[in-house]
């Protein structure tokens, strides 16, 4: 069983050579790495040459930038059984893929795997997860998936590609994980959510700018849940999020994080069109 690591890479050098060194330390080494570098200069590609000879590494430069599209030009590239999209600031344990490999070597009904994640150098979760193992769905997909925690097998996206409007770069800054967990729902894949699994990644400072397209993303996933996967039940999720924000934002009316928030799913959920 091969895995295919697609990374798309902006602004950041050190932090991949962490990666890279995790990678290296992996106890199951059946694996490749595909980089889109989306920089204008030349760093990654001196780390490239630095490591090429040291694992199975694919580089490749993107004139265009976004999250979501450089992980599509990456998704031409793969070879692998298992795909998988590394953060460039992320970290795996040793084990990572050999305890992803075990899991589906055991597991053949199912088709997508996720995990835990907190900072290398300390407790916090970078997601507020589930703190037990579960099947994943509808009702608790944002809890058990961030992008870099997602595994999933080849056959099961062979005909997906990110939506180029959602992720960091686009027009809706967020989600595109989420997307992504959707379309495997709505076509019948069985995902596993493994809470005593981690991948390290740093904790990111909120801004408003930050939480608001984010907010964005999130708002525009629910629209598309509805126009395209005609998962009318997510209409319902959003009301309920929203509401609860809104109550919060009546009791604490000087709450701008939360103010930011609901304008921005709101907003997000009003302008997405496919």
């Amino acid at each position: 069983m091969k895995f295919s690591l697609v990374m798309a890479t902006l602004g950041r050098d050190k932090e991949i050579i962490f990666f890279l060194d995790s990678l290296i330390r992996q106890s199951y080494t059946n694996y490749e790495l595909i980089i889109i570098d989306q920089n204008d200069n030349d760093h990654v590609e001196k780390i490239y040459n630095q490591y090429k000879d040291k694992l199975d590494f694919h580089y490749y430069r993107s004139s265009e930038r976004g999250l979501s599209l450089s992980r599509n030009i990456g998704l031409k590239y793969v070879s692998g059984d298992i795909i998988a999209f590394p953060d460039d600031d992320c970290e795996y344990e040793a084990d990572t893929l050999e305890k992803i490999a075990l899991f589906f070597e055991k597991n053949p009904n199912y088709n997508f795997y996720t995990c835990n994640t907190k900072e290398k150098n300390g407790n916090n979760s970078v997601l507020k997860t589930e703190k037990k193992d579960c099947d994943i769905g509808i009702l608790n997909l944002f809890n058990i998936g961030i992008s870099f925690t997602i595994f999933v097998r080849r056959e099961a996206i062979a005909a997906f590609l990110f939506d180029e409007q959602l992720g960091l770069g686009a027009a809706y800054g967020s989600a595109e994980e989420s997307d992504l967990l959707l379309y495997l729902i709505k076509n019948k894949n069985k995902g596993r959510y493994h809470a005593a699994h981690y991948i390290f990644h740093p904790e990111k400072t909120e801004t408003p700018q930050r939480v608001y397209s984010y907010s964005l993303g999130f708002g525009a996933l629910f629209k598309k849940a509805l126009s395209v996967y005609r998962l009318y039940s997510m209409f319902f999720i959003f009301l309920y999020r929203i509401a609860r924000n809104i109550i919060k934002l009546c009791l604490r009316p000087n709450d701008k994080n939360t103010r930011t928030l609901v304008a921005g799913r709101l907003s997000g959920f009003l302008k997405y069109t496919t």
